[in-house]
Formats: structure tokens, C-alpha cells, sequence
């Protein structure tokens, strides 16, 4: 029997690798990868308006936001780019936002790629979980435009943001809005200049600028405490797959599963026995590594990711992106599903 032909869009992570080299083949399915044509924003972009790939990596915050509306797609827990973002919010000091207080950004000015992102979810989440912040008691401006943006593509879907949030859009990337003083603050941004997705600005140097500071004085402090806390490590994008090749082919999820675990083992096999010369004393991270977060940090499965999984649902309802937390089976390829029940 011939091989089931996917296209394949997904970034080029270390656990992901031998899937794209072909080293691991999923059981009777072809992977055509494409790469990631216009990076992460245009594909996921894309995939919202015209569902371009079978099986591709997809922001977590939109897939809870598109799924209710009946979007084609099934998801894996494979989750990928996690990241303790809220740790890393920049602050203009003379705005009168004091580092180690959040509550200092009540009624200040808030730029965001794209309001919808996973970002900013997990961000405006953690800050009201924590610090009692909720996203109105700040005024939004999001980076990428009205239309040309996840949040605009969801809106041609029917799917608007809450009428309590005084969402405005940028004019300019956000490092130029803090470094002129038109924004407060930001969710993290490349230090240093970078170039544009097409859908991204190019982005404007702001390492070096006294003025620019991250709201946590050592964000990779706060970011242990939440996870010691919280035992949660944020996901914020998720696998997708084509939910009509499910409904033809359901063992194509297992098949997939398998691959995606076999090719993260293959990756920190690799990992652990010859870290990446370019980091430095990279055995002793590695060490640390394991201390905090355990030999692997980005465990795939539906269990392992319950609470991180369940956190972003409460998150996405508290800040009126969905209406109410969608149940697994709505979500997840029953066959994943009968699969951890025979694991656990």
C-alpha cells in the first residue's frame, strides 16, 4: 500500500530535525516539508484563512479560538516555542513603571505583536493569575496590522475581541514605539535589529538603551518561581493535523505521535551526549537544566500537559478570546485519546 503524502510546514526545532532529514519516517506517511515559508506568522496566517497544510505547527491561543468555529484541523500534543514570556516584558523607566512591580502597568500603554498570539495570551493570563492585572486595566497596541495579522484573519471568521479592550494598532515596530517614548511597554523584542516575516516588521535595536529595561530585574529568576509554582512551562504552539486525513485514515495520528517521539528522543540523545560546541560550558547547563525542569522539558502527551493545556483553556475564556473550555475529544484524534488511556 502506498505511502499517505502530507505537506508539512514546521520549524526547524532540534526535537523536530530527524522528521525533516527524513532520519524518522512516520509509519506509512510521506512528510513533504516546505519549511516555514514566511516564517511563523505568515504560516500560521495562512493556515487560518486557507488551511494551506495537512500537518503544520500552529499557535495554541488561535487553535482554541478557531476550533469552536469548526476550523478543520485535530491537535496533537506535540507542543512547541515554549516560553516564560510575561519574565521578559520590557519597560520604558521613565513612564513611572518601577522593575519587580507589574502593578505599575495598570493604565499604561501595552505593545503586542498581535493580540491574539500565544504571547500574549499566556502574558495577560500569568499577569492577572499573579498580579491582579487584568487586560483592561491597560491599552493594547498590536504591532502587525488590522487585516494582515492572526488576530485579523480570525476576525474574518466572525471571531472579534472583547469590547472591554482598547485594542489600537502600531504604526511602527515596537521597539521604535519605546525607544520614541510612544509605548510604556512590551512583550519581549529582539534586542538587537532584525529583519521583517512580511507579516513582522523589521525590528529596531534597542539593546543599549538605558531607558528600556525588563519589568523582572532577573527574569530568569521569576520565570523558576512560576514554574516551581506552577509546574507549568508554556506552551505556546501546538501540532495540528488535517481532520478530513483523520477521519479517512485515523491511524495516520498514532503514526504521527510515534514519529514526533521517536525524533525528540533522537534529538536529546544527541543533546546530552555532545552539547552544541557555541555553548559554552554546555554539560553544566545541561546539569541545570535537569534540576529545574527534569530530563525532558517539552514532554509531549495529553496527561503531561494537562495543566499547562487546561491553564491556557481558563486563560482564553477569562479574557473572552472563547466563550468555554472546548472538552479533549473535540480537540484531540480519538485515537490519541484511547492511546494515553492504554499508556497510563
Amino acid at each position: 500500500m502506498a505511502d499517505i503524502q502530507l505537506s508539512f510546514a514546521m520549524m526547524p526545532y532540534d526535537r523536530i530535525l530527524p522528521l525533516i532529514t527524513g532520519e524518522v519516517k512516520p509509519d506509512g506517511v510521506t512528510l513533504d516539508y516546505a519549511g516555514m515559508p514566511g516564517s511563523i506568522p505568515r504560516v500560521f496566517y495562512e493556515q487560518i484563512k486557507y488551511q494551506r497544510y495537512d500537518v503544520s505547527e500552529m499557535s495554541m491561543s488561535s487553535y482554541l479560538r478557531l476550533r469552536p468555529t469548526g476550523w478543520p484541523y485535530r491537535l496533537l500534543p506535540v507542543f512547541h516555542n515554549r516560553s516564560f514570556s510575561y519574565a521578559g516584558i520590557l519597560i520604558r523607566t521613565i513612564s513611572g513603571i518601577r522593575q519587580n512591580h507589574p502593578e505599575d502597568l495598570k493604565g499604561k500603554s501595552f505593545g503586542i505583536g498581535d493580540y491574539q498570539q500565544s504571547v500574549g495570551l499566556w502574558l495577560r493570563g500569568i499577569l492577572q493569575m499573579e498580579y491582579g492585572i487584568k487586560p483592561e486595566d491597560m491599552v493594547w497596541y498590536q504591532e502587525r496590522s488590522e487585516h494582515f495579522s492572526h488576530t485579523g484573519a480570525s476576525a474574518e471568521l466572525g471571531l472579534k475581541i472583547p469590547s472591554a479592550i482598547k485594542l489600537n494598532y502600531a504604526r511602527s515596530d515596537l521597539g521604535s514605539l519605546l525607544t520614541r517614548g510612544e509605548l510604556d511597554s512590551s512583550a519581549p523584542v529582539a534586542l538587537g535589529a532584525s529583519a521583517g516575516s512580511g507579516i513582522d516588521r523589521s525590528h529596531t535595536d534597542i539593546s543599549g538603551n538605558s531607558e528600556i529595561k525588563t519589568l523582572f530585574s532577573n527574569p530568569r529568576q521569576e520565570a523558576i518561581r512560576f514554574f516551581q509554582k506552577t509546574g507549568v512551562f508554556p506552551p505556546h504552539h501546538l501540532t495540528v493535523v488535517r481532520e478530513s486525513i483523520l477521519e479517512e485514515h485515523p491511524w495516520v495520528a498514532i503514526s504521527l505521535m510515534e514519529a514526533f517521539e521517536e525524533s525528540k528522543r533522537i534529538a536529546i540523545e544527541r543533546l546530552r551526549r555532545l552539547p552544541p560546541s557555541l555553548m559554552c560550558l554546555g554539560e553544566y547547563y545541561l546539569e541545570e537544566i535537569n534540576a529545574i525542569f527534569g530530563l525532558d522539558p517539552y514532554a509531549y502527551g495529553i496527561k503531561a500537559n494537562a495543566k499547562a493545556f487546561d491553564m491556557a483553556q481558563n486563560f482564553s475564556v477569562q479574557q473572552g478570546l472563547t466563550e468555554r473550555k472546548q472538552p479533549l475529544e473535540e480537540m484531540f484524534p480519538q485515537e490519541i485519546i484511547y492511546r494515553e488511556e492504554r499508556l497510563n
